[in-house]
């Protein structure tokens, strides 16, 4: 069954990543999200059925997507977005997560893990009826990047 996902703001979460967060910082964080968030009402659904199809059957029936000002990186556990002007890379990003919540097993090398997970990324990113080519290259750019 695809899981029901839902985008979380939480200002006690930001603060905690960032302790100089306020109030007029959400109003703020909500605006800059608005156009991914249109992108991913738009296509939520897709790229949870193409991680089904292409990897395993979802184990969990929920996941919360927590949107969020500053961090070191996105993360998948909890599902966490880290602020970026371009919306479409943000949904390249969302979709990895998200591919690291539906995997199982340890992996003990995260270089191993993500040499796993890149060609499934990459065909999910293909099968959605937006182009994010260029937003994909980016990312797999960054990941090649982080695990030299």
């Amino acid at each position: 069954m695809i899981p029901k996902t839902e985008l979380r703001y939480s200002r006690v979460y930001n603060q905690i990543l960032n302790p100089e967060f306020g109030r007029k910082d959400m109003l703020k964080l909500k605006r800059n999200f608005s156009k991914f968030e249109a992108l991913y009402k738009k296509y939520i659904r897709k790229i949870l059925s193409l991680i089904e199809k292409h990897n395993n059957k979802w184990q969990r029936d929920y996941i919360p997507i927590y949107l969020v000002a500053k961090a070191k990186s996105s993360f998948s556990d909890p599902l966490t977005i880290k602020y970026r002007e371009n919306e479409k890379y943000l949904l390249v990003v969302l979709a990895h997560e998200l591919l690291h919540n539906n995997l199982r097993g340890k992996w003990k090398n995260p270089k191993e893990l993500h040499k796993y997970m890149k060609p499934i990324l990459n065909k999910i990113i293909s099968k959605l009826p937006i182009n994010l080519e260029k937003e994909l290259e980016m990312f797999n750019l960054s990941i090649k990047r982080m695990y030299k």
